[in-house]
């Protein structure tokens, strides 16, 4: 009898925000491709957003938080950031791969997960089966703590039927928390905390 070994994936194809570029940037088969993420909009399944603890240097590795409660997975050491997963969709921006996963762990892509969770539930749509279609516009500096960083500003442009793309293999966390407390946001060594090089941090 063969020896039989699970069959392993490269893994979700992703998104992410690069704060010192102020640009997006999506894998592809040739590596990472940057985009023009305001060009059309985008769909976010906020309402399954999973936060857990996340580490990048080394190499990634996620610990997502059960019931997205911090309390309830201790953070496994110094490297480890709060951080979230999300999935994006959308066949125009994303073409053959057109699900895509955002997880990050710094401050200002944090605060725009938190900022769209937020404006998200407070609509009737929020929780009957819909996703909002946004649309991302410029990313101003802000600063955070000690640090300076960029959050992406958005809009809501409508409420669609959640894809089937996005129904996944995984069920969704059993009671979704908002994301990360603003404060927990500043205070935390997050990766998009960039130095910019200026003589005052504060002007934009």
């Amino acid at each position: 009898m063969p020896l039989q070994f699970i069959q392993e994936t490269g893994g979700n194809a992703f998104v992410r925000y690069m704060v010192r570029d102020n640009e997006w940037q999506m894998s592809s088969a040739a590596g990472m491709e940057t985009f023009d993420m305001s060009s059309a909009p985008v769909v976010v399944d906020i309402e399954n957003i999973q936060l857990g603890w996340l580490k990048l240097e080394g190499g990634r590795d996620w610990l997502p938080w059960p019931k997205n409660d911090p309390q309830q997975v201790t953070k496994p050491s110094d490297a480890h950031n709060q951080g979230f997963s999300v999935m994006f969709y959308s066949t125009k921006l994303f073409e053959d791969e057109p699900v895509r996963e955002l997880s990050a762990s710094g401050a200002g892509i944090r605060q725009f997960v938190m900022d769209l969770y937020e404006e998200a539930e407070k609509s009737k749509e929020f929780g009957s089966g819909k996703v909002p279609a946004i649309k991302i516009g410029e990313a101003p500096r802000v600063k955070m703590g000690k640090n300076t960083t960029r959050v992406p500003k958005f809009e809501i442009v409508k409420w669609v039927n959640r894809p089937e793309a996005l129904s996944g293999d995984v069920p969704p966390p059993e009671k979704t928390a908002p994301p990360i407390s603003p404060a927990a946001s500043q205070s935390s060594g997050a990766s998009d905390d960039v130095d910019f090089g200026d003589d005052n941090d504060d002007e934009i």
